[in-house]
């Protein structure tokens, strides 16, 4: 109980959204959407409003709009570091209790869906109709409220300006429900009982209670939220990608599904995102490469929400403030509605279409394009005695048995924990973990090499067990010896048959179907072939490359099989070859 309760203080307190101490002034509607369900909107407004017509900003939130003291009923400030900012700078705030949450009436039909996307229109229509609004329409937001953001653009609203989108979900099953096609039960069942608390008013275990729009607690609203899903309980039913997650297919509630309609909109966006958060870093490329939309986006070396340094080559177990920082970070948002919505010259116009830290390096770098001009593919074979060569093997036979350990784990402060709002820590030294799990590693390097871009794996692999599970981590070995986590990929070994994507030119791609999906073959090789979440690094001369594999991320992910352990065997031969695929940008 006390660790939910800490991650959902951690939520609501991530990146710049510290709470303030201020007056607000705001005024709360019961807006009706298409079908008559009403849905709780507060608009606030500038301190010295005067009753002129301005632009507002949007965001449409999971996790209530706002709250009061559950005792005296009196509103609890709610306002943000970037809410004053925006409001200082002459825009109206609307935040909206999105379907089935919060003081909103209705039932929860699953996580992003097309009906939410619908209720979106109705409120922007109204908005736009009301005294105080210019008619240009922005919306913002990070985590669920980024993603709500992309999808505004999807309600084909001419209102829409320009929206910006922080740490957002673009492909629900693979981040952060199933990835890999396994569940993350320790994400998503604290997720699961936090937004279950929220949706019930559940203020014994939140210390708060939604904030109401009339003078009445919202009763009615909150016994309709009783028959919303389970969150945990529908993502453990649903295994795939085509499964229904409540009354929506994860794909129909993926900003992909609506990519024809955002395309259309030619809405401008901002992405802020992080190569350490989830995928969520993945989702903001495919978006930048394949949707035509103006875009800007600043990868960031930082957790979720970008509250916290998260390089394994500064951070250790203490935490350490943003690149950029918090204030940079609004002061972006700022300007880019600024430009969007206002028309002022700040700059927007000749930022880079992407600007990207570099591990190694610990810098930022640019480029107008991704990938980045001159990008090319490198092979590390696997070899002989834990070694990864340049060069594959010419020997008839070779093999590697590893029997799975469950106790290999990045941690309960990892890619996916953040999600939660936790701060990235302890990747900065994984000897521990690689003493566990079966590592081939490349001589020191002779000169630097530079890798940006979404690393692939290709393993001749047997099992001696029908289920299990992959994980396959990419690492960076100093001269010491001292290892760092760069990034990992992995699969549930049924989702094993590869598929074709666009998306994915030259990339590993698994659609995650349950028509694709099959038993592993009881000792048979087979070639099994997985994608590892992008990334930009630079190793340097005298350093080591480091393939490390296991079965298991017991922190994170349920065990494969339940019962059982699996001895996995690595071919490296000259029939079967095994080998990583680096994109790599030369000197």
């Amino acid at each position: 109980m006390r660790t939910i309760k800490l991650s959902l203080l951690l939520i609501f307190l991530s990146s710049y959204q510290f709470c303030l101490s201020q007056s607000e002034h705001f005024k709360s509607f019961y807006v009706p959407a298409e079908d008559g369900v009403r849905l709780a909107v507060d608009v606030y407004f500038p301190e010295n409003y005067q009753g002129q017509k301005l632009p507002v900003l949007f965001e449409f939130t999971r996790y209530w709009r706002g709250s009061e003291d559950p005792q005296t009923g009196k509103p609890k400030p709610s306002l943000r570091r970037i809410d004053k900012l925006f409001l200082e700078n002459d825009y109206i705030l609307a935040k909206v209790d999105v379907r089935g949450t919060g003081a909103s009436y209705g039932i929860r039909t699953g996580e992003y869906t097309p009906t939410e996307v619908k209720d979106a229109y109705h409120v922007v229509d109204w908005m736009v109709k009301q005294d105080w609004s210019d008619g240009n329409i922005g919306a913002f937001g990070g985590s669920y409220s980024g993603t709500t953001a992309e999808l505004l653009c999807a309600t084909g609203h001419m209102a829409i300006k320009a929206v910006v989108i922080g740490w957002s979900d673009f492909n629900v099953f693979e981040s952060p429900i199933r990835p890999y096609g396994m569940l993350a039960t320790g994400f998503i069942s604290q997720w699961s009982q936090m937004v279950n608390w929220m949706d019930q008013n559940s203020s014994e275990n939140l210390g708060a209670s939604v904030r109401r729009v009339t003078e009445f607690v919202p009763t009615e609203a909150i016994k309709e939220h009783s028959n919303n899903p389970i969150v945990l309980e529908s993502a453990t039913k649903a295994r795939f990608r085509d499964s229904k997650f409540a009354e929506f297919t994860y794909e129909e509630s993926d900003p992909l599904f609506w990519k024809k309609e955002i395309q259309e909109s030619k809405v401008p966006m901002l992405v802020l995102t992080s190569w350490l958060d989830a995928g969520t870093a993945e989702g903001s490329l495919l978006r930048l490469e394949h949707f035509t939309n103006p875009q800007k986006v600043i990868m960031k070396p930082t957790s979720h929400g970008g509250a916290y340094h998260a390089s394994p080559f500064k951070v250790s177990d203490q935490l350490i403030s943003p690149e950029p920082s918090v204030r940079e970070q609004m002061q972006m948002q700022l300007d880019f509605f600024d430009f969007h919505l206002k028309g002022k010259q700040v700059g927007v116009e000749n930022w880079p279409t992407i600007r990207y830290y570099n591990f190694g390096e610990e810098a930022f770098k640019e480029s107008d394009v991704w990938p980045p001009k001159g990008q090319k593919r490198l092979k590390y074979y696997l070899g002989s005695n834990g070694t990864l060569k340049l060069i594959a093997s010419a020997d008839d036979s070779g093999e590697d048995q590893y029997k799975v350990n469950f106790e290999v784990s990045t941690g309960t402060n990892n890619r996916w924990a953040t999600q939660l709002g936790k701060p990235i820590l302890n990747l900065d030294n994984r000897n521990h973990a690689d003493s566990m799990m079966l590592t081939y590693t490349s001589e020191p390097l002779k000169e630097d090499l530079q890798i940006t871009g979404t690393p692939f794996i290709t393993l001749q692999l047997s099992s001696t067990h029908q289920e299990g599970a992959l994980f396959v981590y990419l690492e960076d070995v100093d001269q010491q010896g001292r290892s760092r986590y760069l990034t990992e990929g992995g699969l549930l070994l049924e989702n094993r048959k590869l598929s074709s994507n666009d998306m994915f030119e030259g990339i590993p791609y698994h659609s995650f179907r349950e028509s694709d999906a099959s038993p592993m073959p009881v000792d048979q090789i087979q070639e099994i072939s997985l994608k590892l979440w992008p990334t930009s690094i630079l190793i340097k001369k005298g350093h080591s490359i480091r393939v490390a594999i296991s079965g298991a991320d017991k922190d994170t992910f349920d065990r494969v099989p339940e019962e059982g352990t699996p001895i996995i065997s690595i071919y490296r031969n000259k029939m079967n070859v095994s080998f990583i695929d680096l994109p790599i940008i030369p000197n």
